[in-house]
């Protein structure tokens, strides 16, 4: 336990008395409900929000669509009466249309349906949380899907979806193809051009995935953001601190298939399939941790080899950044990280169910260790692809294994030379192991990659391998822009830093590896207590650079205090009462706070992170 999560345990016993007083207040205005039909009509009847609970119990068949719109002070809140309390079988689902600022929470879907779960149409700000997902079904199904009305054919669309949260769920058990969540949006045909956009602004947090297999053809991602005659358009899709176990199903675990997104802080464990940029550009990959966890070579139902894998890259202007990668075994599509050939170029091909070639990747302060094979460049799929990689930065990664190839050209006939500059780089071959295999034309000089011992260490606690005080440190690429500032860890990471993913320090560590503990619908740490209301809590961005919002859609904070992990006090504010303030943190140093928001017979600690 980190001095942080001691902190918040303590102060949860001093305010549990405070909290049963608060949640009393809440519970008078609750309305209950046993029928679905009774559940939907009072939803879209409801004129100032409302919190319209379920009933504990199973229920057969219980469908609702919902068409109304909250706010953000007064959200339409529907939810079980406790979590997990109330299973919903057999061909139960939610629909969503046009509605804004609802939530929906703490629902175990049990369901035997051939239709998706909960769906949004044309929604803004609707929430998922704290519900479980599972579906028996021979069907292929997307499990929770965000899209836009079909029959919007207005430009621009009057009903684009966006600002929407799916976190704190359990995703398991899915056998068929289809995704466990998708990301679409909208499409509109009836005129000469077809017109695409995707839902944007979406974030998906602290959700676990598990067992989605055997491996179909296609079409079985545990994610899918965007889809290929969509990947032009920008979603701008937040995939953060989420843990993938046994995710099989489709060679692609997380499919990115438009622009502007990022994945950071996951966690992938014991997976076969990589995270794959499949289309789109200017998507930023960082934080992420990828354990094959002795997971063996498989085969799938239709005899194709599976294995563990990392990053497979297609597509421009991308940022592969400060991801750890050990004990996988992937090669060719399923390498740690992998950029082979393409069959299109970016700017010069419209059709989207090619490969587009990688061009301007960035890839720098990555971690390869006791992986089966390290980097892959140039496989061309059986001479099928035949557009060579372009002006790629690999710099600053840390690369150690005793077997293979730490770097590969899959392909002799397909050396990217100079096409690709490395810089900066640790390589440490152990075992039958060499840095360079397969190469034309690329060398290497002690600039590009230096040879030693990195000197990492397996941490017990984290069970993984980190950097030491005698891991060498290497000056940051002058190609890397911007430069980091931060590692794996959310610690600081000086100019002179250790290369690979954890630069070593003694700081408080931000983002570990995740478990099973730290994510799903019992996730949600102290403010259960605290506020049993969580929902009503929002606050942004997080970590925080210039400003951080905070709003209660419900209670008005009339003051805010900003404590040091010490309990030094850094700022105060007294401001008219409100239901949402903001906090300048341009001047406050990066690391870790305690923020305390009070208001009248209230008060509730939380952790945030200011960045810069």
């Amino acid at each position: 336990m980190n001095l942080t999560h001691y902190l918040f345990k303590r102060n949860q016993q001093s305010f549990l008395i405070l909290a049963l007083i608060v949640y009393s207040t809440f519970c008078s205005a609750q309305l209950y409900y046993n029928d679905c039909d009774d559940l939907q009509s009072a939803v879209n009847s409801a004129t100032n929000g409302g919190t319209f609970i379920v009933t504990n119990g199973t229920y057969n068949d219980f469908e609702s669509t919902f068409e109304n719109q909250g706010s953000a002070a007064n959200p339409i809140i529907i939810k079980a009466e406790s979590v997990g309390g109330v299973i919903l079988t057999g061909e139960s689902k939610f629909v969503f249309k046009k509605s804004a600022h609802c939530i929906l929470e703490g629902f175990t879907f049990d369901a035997t349906s051939d239709e998706t779960l909960v769906k949004l149409e044309g929604c803004n700000n609707i929430r998922i949380t704290r519900n479980v997902f599972e579906l028996s079904t021979t069907e292929s199904v997307k499990w929770v899907f965000i899209g836009g009305v079909w029959n919007d054919n207005t430009l621009p669309f009057q009903y684009p979806s966006h600002h929407n949260m799916i976190d704190h769920n359990l995703f398991q058990n899915k056998n068929t193809p289809g995704h466990y969540i998708t990301v679409d949006g909208s499409h509109e045909d009836s005129g000469s051009d077809e017109v695409y956009y995707q839902s944007t602004y979406d974030i998906i947090r602290l959700n676990h995935f598990r067992n989605n297999g055997p491996r179909a053809v296609n079409e079985q991602e545990s994610i899918r953001i965007g889809w290929s005659e969509m990947s032009p358009s920008s979603g701008y899709t937040l995939v953060e601190h989420n843990l993938f176990n046994n995710c099989d199903g489709d060679p692609e675990i997380v499919s990115v298939k438009s622009c502007d997104n990022t994945i950071r802080n996951n966690t992938f464990r014991s997976s076969y399939g990589t995270l794959s940029l499949r289309h789109g550009n200017r998507n930023t990959v960082t934080g992420n941790y990828f354990f094959g966890d002795s997971k063996p070579v498989g085969t799938s139902p239709a005899g194709s080899t599976l294995y563990t894998g990392g990053i497979r890259i297609y597509g421009t202007d991308h940022v592969i950044l400060n991801n750890h990668f050990e004990g996988l075994n992937g090669t060719r599509w399923d390498a740690p990280i992998t950029l082979t050939q393409g069959d299109a170029i970016d700017g010069q091909s419209t059709s989207y169910s090619k490969h587009f070639r990688a061009e301007r990747v960035l890839i720098a302060f990555n971690t390869l260790v006791n992986n089966t094979h390290g980097i892959e460049l140039g496989f061309d799929n059986n001479n099928n692809y035949s557009k060579d990689i372009k002006d790629i930065i690999i710099a600053n990664n840390l690369l150690t294994a005793s077997e293979n190839a730490l770097v590969d050209i899959v392909d002799v006939n397909n050396d990217p030379g100079s096409e690709v500059s490395w810089e900066n780089n640790l390589a440490y071959p152990t075992g039958t192991a060499v840095t360079l295999d397969g190469a034309t034309t690329t060398s290497f000089d002690t600039t590009e990659v230096k040879t030693a011992d990195p000197y990492l260490q397996y941490n017990n606690l984290l069970k993984y391998w980190k950097s030491t005080a005698q891991t060498p440190t290497l000056n940051v690429g002058s190609s890397i822009s911007p430069v980091p500032t931060v590692d794996i860890e959310g610690q600081t990471r000086p100019l002179l830093s250790n290369p690979g993913a954890d630069h070593f320090s003694n700081d408080v560590i931000l983002y570990e590896p995740l478990d099973s503990v730290d994510v799903g619908p019992q996730a949600y740490g102290q403010l259960d207590i605290l506020y049993p209301d969580q929902d009503e809590l929002i606050f942004h961005p997080n970590p925080a650079d210039t400003e951080l919002h905070v709003e209660f859609l419900t209670r008005q904070i009339e003051k805010i205090s900003l404590y040091s992990l010490t309990g030094h006090l850094i700022l105060q504010t007294d401001k008219t009462p409100s239901n949402t303030q903001v906090i300048e943190t341009s001047t406050i140093p990066d690391g870790t706070y305690l923020l305390l928001m009070s208001g009248k017979d209230w008060q509730i600690f939380e952790k945030i992170v200011i960045l810069h």
